[in-house]
């Protein structure tokens, strides 16, 4: 899940690292960190748990490991172990990979369950708790407060009152406007979008800002220090993406990055339209538009199902692995002497079973 949207619950957990747990529970998984490779041969530096560094000749390959990288080069690559040397350390494995295993690359080792297994039980038991948990979130970058002309082409612009929801919003319950504080327009050619809150500095005049707004042909700072000037370059000091050419330079409000409690937005002004996707509607008779400004959404939702290593489960990972191993595949959990540990994981989905289903917040708005 790359999003812009974070957790304000209590847990925030990798699908990679909750796959981990889980495997671990199930007495299948070695973590492994490389030394040295090329596309079919890793020299192993480490393993987790110690001891298999110092396993015998065709250890791995014998018992059919997979061979998954976790993070760095290579990520997301599986392969088959096909010889494992222990005087030198080197792991070969096979298909060769689509590039050189290098110390970047973090290796995972599984012989009952191949990761495709493990990721979705996992998702079969995100779907579970889709009927009975709901996350809180919040989001500050999906909807950005603009202003078009008119359809007239007259020159004049109009504040625009409808924008589009985050698409995991199910129940909107606060909505607030960033605060805003004098800052400064820069309108001139965009290489690519500047980070928000990092700090660029004119070429020509030294003058510093914080980026508050990137767009396609200007930029808004804040917490301005000297005097821009036009013709001038402004380059990010982090993302190192310009604004050149410096064609204007406007003392306009620039947003401050905060959500203040003064700004969150009454009730009354704002509805949501439920067509699909859903949007929300400001009252153009009650709601300053204010262009650039960002919007704060607080809502709930449902965990989204996670197909990559970085992907992020919001469900505490003490009961959801037991969970999500309740549905690991039977036959394996039978030939491995899993029974005891299967039935301890089905005790813990009785009860979240048992438990009542969470509801919206009850001035929350439904989106979907």
């Amino acid at each position: 899940m790359a999003k812009a949207i974070t957790t304000i619950g209590e847990f925030s957990t990798t699908e990679a690292i909750m796959r981990q747990r889980l495997s671990r529970m199930m007495d299948d998984c070695i973590l492994a960190t490389v030394s040295a490779g090329d596309k079919s041969d890793i020299t192993l530096a480490t393993t987790d748990p110690p001891q298999y560094y110092s396993k015998p000749n065709d250890f791995f390959n014998e018992q059919w490991f997979e061979v998954y990288t976790y993070a760095g080069i290579n990520n997301g690559a599986t392969r088959i172990a096909d010889d494992w040397d222990l005087t030198s350390h080197v792991l070969s494995v096979t298909p060769e990979a689509a590039a050189n295993y290098t110390t970047a690359s973090k290796l995972e080792l599984h012989h009952i369950f191949y990761v495709s297994e493990l990721r979705d039980a996992m998702n079969q038991a995100i779907d579970f708790y889709a009927r009975r948990y709901l996350l809180d979130l919040d989001d500050s970058t999906t909807i950005t407060l603009t202003r078009t002309e008119r359809n007239d082409v007259s020159g004049s612009y109009i504040p625009t009152y409808e924008y589009a929801l985050p698409t995991d919003c199910l129940w909107l319950n606060r909505v607030t406007t960033e605060g805003s504080v004098k800052g400064v327009k820069l309108t001139g050619t965009i290489s690519d979008t500047l980070t928000l809150g990092e700090t660029v500095t004119g070429s020509t005049s030294e003058a510093t800002g914080l980026v508050s707004y990137s767009g396609a042909t200007y930029i808004r700072v804040r917490e301005v220090d000297g005097t821009f000037v036009v013709g001038e370059t402004a380059t990010g000091g982090t993302s190192e993406e310009t604004c050149s050419t410096i064609t204007a330079v406007d003392y306009e409000t620039a947003g401050d990055a905060t959500f203040p409690e003064e700004n969150v937005v009454d009730p009354r002004d704002w509805r949501i339209l439920r067509p699909y996707a859903p949007k929300i509607k400001f009252d153009e008779n009650h709601y300053s538009v204010v262009e650039d400004l960002r919007i704060k959404t607080e809502f709930q939702a449902i965990q989204d199902e996670v197909t990559a290593d970085t992907d992020t489960i919001m469900i505490d990972p003490s009961e959801f692995v037991e969970v999500a191993a309740t549905f690991l595949p039977f036959s394996k959990i039978e030939s491995n002497n899993l029974t005891a540990k299967f039935n301890q994981c089905l005790e813990t989905r009785a009860r979240v079973t048992a438990r009542p289903p969470m509801h919206p917040y009850a001035n929350a708005r439904k989106c979907w």
